[in-house]
């Protein structure tokens, strides 16, 4: 096995395996456990010539090398095994440049008492030796984090026109206050709608009314789950509603919330939102009536759409109609973030970084990964379906982040909400009227 395999196979290994938990197996009061010698998930070796090598670069590593270590969710290091390769061939390509430098590569979820951010805040003050130079993170964490003093800004780092090729949502993101936090690599949770080209052979309407009128139209949807929460809040926020009231604290509207909720229970008064979407909590379940023709449009996301089996399917896509244009989408994304305060470490890590994201690079990762890139150039480079790419640029280009926690109350109260409608259970008044109160207790 030549050198360039055996360094991708073992990243592929020690992701699925994890590496040690350095932090977590130590007692915090006994700074020496926690200096154990990490293990290396992504380690350049010198090795013997080969009669037919297959890498261009060989690697030899000192015994002065520096190590450079990154954290990364396991939704982003494994999320398909062609992406991991991908990742690992361009940190492969990397330590060639810096054959002086070994790369660890740890896998941890972002929260939980073993997660990146409590790690960041437990161990800086008893072993920040062992702590990450570079972590990936979901964006709107940035804030956040930088306000612990987690994550260092890049402001220094980056070119003034650095951000110019993110998408408008990503270089909000990016900078939600007067600093360059983070650098997205990828926006999430694009929301549409797929429909049977076959049995609707004409482009949709752009708004709701116009949709749900025509009989022959008709749509499932995962009313059970955030993505109902999603279309209620799209429907609200484009009708005029606000998520915070005139003190800064999450609150709901009546007027604008009852009139979303209307669009919906219009809907499926008129049979368009077929009655498969009561019991539909997710995209998977919605996404299987839809092939099943139980109904010819889909409501779904450009994550769990780029992770199907598409091709020879007969289908387009399109906005989601709103009251009087089409709604605005919202996103997620996630971000690379310095987490290191030595200047050395952090000039290190900030190279990889724009390594990683220069677009060749984050356009073939990120199409292998099925993700959408959080850059225009990075998407421009991705092969094949140009229909489809182009239809994500129009919609990621007029995106927003999205406004709220999907974890918080708020979206919690308009999910509930929107499964009592879409289920019979309560008539839009009823369900606004409970939303609200629900909201102010």
């Amino acid at each position: 096995m030549g050198t360039k395999k055996a360094v991708i196979l073992l990243f592929l290994i020690s992701l699925v395996l994890s590496a040690c938990d350095l932090l977590n197996n130590a007692e915090i009061g006994n700074p020496d456990a926690l200096t154990t010698p990490v293990t290396a998930t992504l380690e350049a070796t010198s090795v013997a010539p080969q009669n037919t090598p297959d890498f261009e670069v060989p690697v030899t590593v000192t015994p002065a090398a520096a190590a450079l270590k990154l954290w990364i969710p396991p939704e982003i290091a494994l999320r398909t095994e062609m992406g991991a390769q991908l990742l690992a061939e361009q940190l492969f390509a990397f330590n060639a440049k810096h054959p002086t430098v070994v790369i660890h590569v740890e896998q941890k979820d972002v929260s939980g008492a073993g997660g990146i951010l409590n790690y960041l805040r437990t161990g800086r003050g008893v072993a920040p030796s062992v702590l990450p130079d570079m972590i990936a993170i979901p964006a709107d964490l940035l804030p956040t984090a930088a306000n612990e003093n987690l994550i260092f800004p890049l402001d220094d780092a980056l070119e003034p026109t650095a951000l110019d090729s993110l998408f408008p949502p990503a270089q909000k993101l990016a900078s939600p206050e007067e600093r360059i936090l983070g650098y997205p690599f990828a926006l999430t949770d694009l929301p549409y709608l797929v429909y049977n080209s076959h049995a609707l052979t004409s482009t949709l309407p752009l708004t709701w009314n116009r949709l749900i009128s025509d009989t022959e139209r008709s749509m499932v949807m995962a009313s059970g789950g955030p993505d109902g929460a999603l279309l209620a809040l799209q429907f609200y926020l484009d009708a005029g509603g606000t998520v915070v009231n005139e003190l800064g604290e999450p609150a709901l509207q009546m007027e604008p919330l009852e009139l979303a909720l209307q669009a919906l229970q219009n809907g499926r008064d008129s049979g368009f939102i077929v009655e498969q979407s009561s019991s539909s909590s997710t995209l998977d379940q919605s996404w299987q009536v839809f092939l099943g023709g139980g109904a010819n449009i889909v409501r779904t996301s450009a994550d769990y759409y780029l992770s199907e089996t598409t091709v020879g399917l007969p289908i387009e896509f399109t906005v989601t109609p709103g009251i009087d244009r089409p709604l605005t989408p919202f996103v997620g994304g996630w971000a690379w973030a310095i987490s290191t305060s030595d200047p050395v470490q952090q000039a290190l890590a900030q190279e990889l970084m724009l390594e990683l994201v220069a677009a060749p690079n984050l356009g073939a990762w990120s199409q292998s990964s099925n993700m959408l890139p959080a850059q225009r150039d990075a998407l421009a480079a991705w092969i094949g379906d140009d229909a489809y790419s182009g239809f994500v640029e129009q919609e990621l280009g007029r995106a927003q982040p999205l406004p709220v926690d999907p974890n918080s109350k708020l979206f919690t109260v308009i999910g509930d909400a929107v499964f009592q409608v879409v289920s019979g259970s309560k008539t839009a008044e009823g369900a606004a009227e409970d939303a609200v109160a629900a909201m102010q207790s």
